[in-house]
């Protein structure tokens, strides 16, 4: 059977890192970045992802050899009625492992993804409006790998996405279905979009059965007619009762010197001299407003400063777009990960990458920083 379990990881599961490069998305028209002409010399970082990946990923397809002309592009939206939380509870198999994952979401920052088999709690991921939490099985017990805001960990909106995939080529609409009770329509393409590949069905095939309120309720991906993983929703629950405090999981792990050393990195609210030395101004949708500002650093493994970045983060009720200032410390490759190369006037270089989670569009400022726009809608990035 085919494994891929680079790929696996970065579809289920958020990496015990810093997430400093997310996927990211541009609005024509609503969102608009223009870098400025000032600017002084870059910050020297590397990149380290954990929450979605950053530009070092390789894609298993080439993207096609002309940019796309995202302004041309015609996106037929589906209609969607997204919830403000929800509940999903998945039975999964992935590479002949079975295992039950709960989906608790309240949008735009919060969200608790726990993992078990056989009753065992294997694996967990929580944000809160203050840190971002990972399960660690050894301890039992859970660790703040980072504090400040983060988008939701695991929230996907992937209609919007879906619906830009088949404009592109990448996706058809296929048949109704039913799971845990609910309708929904089955969708084709190649890897899923969280794999970091973008391509139509063909070796490698995924289908995902998304409903109305744009949950994803089943999706079955194989290679060569092998299964690698699939999930399925056994139980929905729309808007539920939620504790709050249920997003700072319990027990904690306190006074961890080793795994703050391996685990833990830098994020701070950004002062006025970093704010200061950002070099793009952002025009967004009257509809949304400045809801925090945060400066983030991760560590190589030779203990030095790896990358660093700057989010804006824009909110409209439980919708979010970030805005992320990049620096690498060696030369940024805007285009891995799947991304696709597009036209955006005035920039040499730009890029897209849909996923289900945070669509987004990077374009670059100089060999080692770039920027990156960060949303659930790619109709907005134009």
């Amino acid at each position: 059977m085919p494994q891929r379990p680079d790929r696996v990881q970065r579809q289920w599961r958020l990496p015990t890192v810093v997430p400093l490069v997310s996927a990211l998305v541009v609005c024509a028209g609503l969102l608009v970045f223009v870098a400025n002409s000032g600017g002084d010399d870059d910050p020297t970082p590397t990149t380290s992802e954990p929450e979605s990946t950053s530009s070092t990923t390789t894609a298993t397809t080439a993207p096609p050899p002309d940019p796309i002309d995202l302004s041309a592009l015609q996106v037929e939206p589906f209609p969607e009625d997204r919830p403000d939380s929800y509940r999903v509870v998945y039975d999964i198999e992935e590479n002949a492992l079975e295992r039950q994952e709960t989906w608790t979401v309240s949008r735009p920052y919060e969200s608790l993804v726990v993992a078990e088999r056989d009753g065992v709690v294997i694996s967990g991921t929580a944000t809160s409006v203050t840190d971002l939490h990972t399960y660690l099985s050894e301890r039992n017990a859970w660790f703040a790998i980072q504090p400040e805001l983060h988008r939701a960990a695991f929230d996907q909106h992937p209609l919007t996405a879906m619906a830009t995939m088949i404009a592109l080529g990448f996706a058809e609409e296929g048949e109704k279905a039913e799971y845990a009770g609910r309708s929904c329509t089955v969708y084709v393409t190649g890897a899923p979009l969280a794999s970091g590949s973008v391509a139509p069905a063909g070796d490698e095939r995924t289908e995902a059965c998304i409903d109305d309120r744009g949950l994803v309720l089943h999706e079955r991906w194989e290679i060569d007619g092998s299964l690698v993983s699939e999930r399925t929703a056994v139980s929905v629950e729309i808007d539920p009762d939620l504790d709050p405090t249920g997003f700072d999981p319990v027990p904690q792990i306190d006074d961890a010197p080793e795994l703050e050393t391996l685990l833990a990195n830098i994020a701070v609210v950004a002062d006025e001299e970093t704010l200061a030395s950002l070099r793009t101004d952002i025009a967004v949708p009257e509809s949304y407003t400045l809801s925090g500002t945060v400066f983030r650093a991760s560590t190589s493994d030779s203990g030095s400063t790896g990358a660093a970045e700057t989010v804006r983060f824009y909110s409209d009720g439980t919708d979010l777009i970030e805005v992320a200032e990049v620096t690498v410390g060696g030369p940024a490759d805007l285009g891995g990960g799947g991304a696709l190369p597009v036209e955006i006037d005035g920039f040499e270089e730009t890029w897209f990458d849909p996923d289900y989670r945070v669509s987004a569009i990077r374009t670059r400022m100089t060999e080692t920083s770039f920027v990156e726009i960060r949303g659930a809608d790619p109709r907005q990035l134009v």
